[in-house]
């Protein structure tokens, strides 16, 4: 059994709801999250439950809206733009700047049967930056 397109849905829809139990149910007990614009790799569950409680934390607003999603065999691919709030300091120092932000990105992915066993984020870290003023726009 592999997850289809509509449990890919639902599990950006978990973190939607922010909802990080939820989320942790479609990672096996092994998985790696990488986030490649922070330079952060999160392997086990344990890491991955905290990755997204201080992405909560540091953004309570946060959105994903999935633009599109590919499921091909064990490999998973989608394109999503990410919104929010920056209202607390994230995990990589980053100060608060109550500044919001919109980013287009991209995940990319490994399944082992109905489980995500790698997920790797790619998005734009300068776009981020501008937009929440800690550097000037180009």
């Amino acid at each position: 059994m592999s997850l289809s397109e509509e449990d890919l849905r639902k599990y950006a829809a978990a973190w939607n709801a922010h909802d990080i139990e939820r989320v942790m149910t479609y990672f096996t007990d092994d998985a790696t999250y990488e986030d490649v614009a922070l330079g952060l790799v999160n392997t086990g569950k344990p890491q991955i439950r905290e990755f997204a409680r201080s992405m909560f934390d540091a953004t309570p607003d946060i959105n994903f809206e999935v633009v599109s999603l590919i499921v091909a065999g064990d490999r998973i691919a989608s394109e999503w733009v990410m919104t929010g709030t920056q209202t607390g300091p994230s995990m990589t120092g980053l100060p608060s700047t109550g500044k919001p932000f919109s980013i287009r990105g991209a995940s990319v992915g490994e399944l082992a049967g109905d489980k995500i066993k790698r997920n790797s984020d790619y998005w734009n870290l300068a776009s981020l930056l501008q937009q929440l003023g800690i550097l000037p726009a180009v």
